[in-house]
Parts: C-alpha cells; sequence; structure tokens
C-alpha cells in the first residue's frame, strides 16, 4: 500500500512524540493515544494503485471515493463556472457530487482523458462537506476539455476540518483517465460535471472508488 510523501511531517511528529512520550513515563498507556493517531494518519495518507473497471473509451471514472449525495443538472450561465470559464460551450451540465468521508482515501483522479485548459481557486466557508450548501466552501474548480472538444468541470469542495486542497496538476497539462490530479484533507467533497447529452451510470446513494468505478459514459 502506497502512502503519500505528505504523510511525513505529520506522521514523523506524532512518531516523535510517541517514542520521547515512552522513554520518559517507561507507560504503553500513555502513547495508545499517539499511535491510533500514527494509525490514523497512515489510513488517511494511503494511495492505493486502481485500475478502472471499465477500460472502454467512452467510460467515465469516479474522480473521488466516497458516496453519491446529489445527481442533478444545472444551468452554466447561472453558476460562478462560467464567470471563471467564459469559454465553455455547455449550457447544461449533468452533475454529481460525492461525499469523502475521513475514512476515504482522499486523492483525487482524472475522470477522463483530458487536456486541464484552467484551474481555479476560490476562498469561502467551510460547511460540513456532507450539506447541500458546502458548494460554497473553499474550493478548486478545474476547467477539462476533451479530445472530442467536449468540457467537464471537477469541483473539490474543503471540509470543515482540515480545510486543505492540494493540486498535483496544472494548467495546459494532459491527463489521462485514472489519473492523480489532487488531494483534498480530512471529510470532503468533489463535483463532477459532464455535457448534458452524456450519462451518469451512478445513482445517489451509491459508493464509488476514484479511479476504480465507472460513474458514466458518453455519448457519440
Amino acid at each position: 500500500m502506497k502512502i503519500r510523501k505528505e504523510f511525513l511531517l505529520p506522521g514523523s511528529i506524532a512518531i516523535s512524540i510517541t517514542v520521547i512520550s515512552l522513554l520518559l513515563t517507561k507507560n504503553i498507556l500513555v502513547v495508545i493515544p499517539f499511535l491510533i493517531l500514527i494509525i490514523f494518519l497512515l489510513n488517511f495518507f494511503r494511495d492505493p494503485e486502481r485500475i478502472p473497471e471499465d477500460l472502454s473509451e467512452k467510460s467515465l471514472i469516479s474522480p473521488a471515493d466516497g458516496k453519491v449525495f446529489i445527481k442533478d443538472e444545472i444551468e452554466i450561465n447561472k453558476t460562478e463556472i462560467k464567470e471563471l470559464f467564459p469559454q465553455i460551450s455547455e449550457k447544461k451540465m449533468k452533475r454529481i457530487a460525492i461525499f469523502m468521508s475521513p475514512f476515504d482515501v482522499h486523492v483525487n483522479r482524472a475522470p477522463y482523458d483530458a487536456e486541464i485548459l484552467g484551474i481555479e481557486k476560490k476562498e469561502g466557508g467551510f460547511e460540513r462537506a456532507f450539506l447541500e450548501k458546502s458548494e460554497k466552501n473553499s474550493r478548486v474548480l478545474w476547467w477539462l476539455k476533451t479530445p472530442e472538444g467536449k468540457d467537464i468541470v471537477l469541483i473539490q469542495i474543503a471540509g470543515a476540518i482540515a480545510r486543505r486542497i492540494s493540486i498535483f496538476k496544472k494548467k495546459g497539462d494532459f491527463v489521462k483517465k485514472g489519473e492523480r490530479i489532487g488531494m483534498i484533507y480530512l471529510g470532503s467533497r468533489v463535483d463532477l460535471l459532464i455535457p448534458e447529452d452524456w450519462d451518469f451510470s451512478v445513482l445517489v446513494g451509491d459508493r464509488v472508488l476514484a479511479g476504480k468505478t465507472k460513474v458514466g459514459e458518453k455519448k457519440f
């Protein structure tokens, strides 16, 4: 199991405190909370390899681990997406929102082969990620352009605890389906928006795995 390098700083601190506490007290009970913390950090920063369950060209793969809690359709002209990325041609897009609990893998992945045409950070609140109003939390919006010329929007939304988002890619990069693109910390949300003439295959309540679970497909 791969552990991300971001574990090194908090993990090293937790391990150091554990060792020092044990040396000073000679009492295993004193270090139990720190051992639990180390296990939690190892679990949180895990980054398993994933193979898409559907390798066909037309499949869309989940960008996040978690549970689908919103599935709807939105008018792009009434959102900040159009303000940030005015060249987007889609007028309506289908959306799913995935809630990532603190126990899910928090590495996010590209849902489809695409070029990154824009990455924008927006400050906001810190509502609990499983609430619909969390869409106004601090977030990172990704504008992806597929080889077919279709627009995909991915939104990483921070939760109420750690409130941090890491970005692994930059504007102009081309990403492959399932490729790692970023990470959100400790309970968060990812929204995936696709063209109106494409379809989602998951339902509200479904559990999905980033880089593995098929969540929809393009239409030819």
